[in-house]
């Protein structure tokens, strides 16, 4: 299973990228700055989500999340391909993973606490509400405080929920009114 990894920097510059024959594709590359790995590049495609479909400037802070497993270049400064970009907010961290029925990440560094977590705050990645289990699922967790234990353990603010392929094509979907 992929690991997914944060990186929180400031943008420092948005290139369009260019296909073979010199015309502007529909990939950007981003150019962060970060204190823990120094520069890195990030290319922007058109399938990375973006949350809220913020429009990204020079010198906006983020995290972005590349999954370890997939092919990067050995150049200098590094280059992965974003998945995802949040804005980064000061006091909040954010967490991509695949989290269990138990509600503890893949990587056992993170565990939810949904006790008093509201529902209205969990969407699918195409905005709307998600009203299901957040269990077995890959979710991109907002959240500010944590315990110091391991796993920490945090009261989301906001979850964003995406479903694998064999989680949408389920030929047991009913629908069920949301009154």
């Amino acid at each position: 299973m992929s690991q997914f990894i944060p990186v929180y920097g400031t943008i420092h510059s948005i290139t369009p990228m260019t296909n073979a024959d010199q015309t502007v594709s529909c990939n950007l590359m981003f150019t962060v700055s970060t204190s823990s790995m120094g520069t890195v590049n990030f290319m922007v495609t058109p399938n990375t989500y973006v949350k809220d479909q913020k429009t990204f400037r020079p010198g906006d802070s983020i995290v972005a999340f590349y999954d370890s497993q997939a092919p990067v270049p050995l150049i200098y400064p590094p280059q992965y391909e974003a998945l995802l970009m949040a804005e980064h907010v000061p006091g909040q961290s954010a967490a991509f993973d695949f989290f269990d029925e138990s509600y503890l990440s893949y990587d056992g560094t993170l565990r939810l606490n949904l006790s008093a977590f509201p529902r209205q705050n969990s969407h699918l990645s195409n905005g709307q509400y998600y009203m299901g289990f957040l269990g077995n699922k890959y979710l991109l967790v907002i959240y500010g405080a944590s315990t110091r234990s391991i796993p920490a353990v945090t009261s989301p603010e906001e979850i964003i929920v995406f479903c694998t392929e064999e989680q949408t094509s389920s030929d047991e979907n009913t629908a069920v009114p949301l009154s």
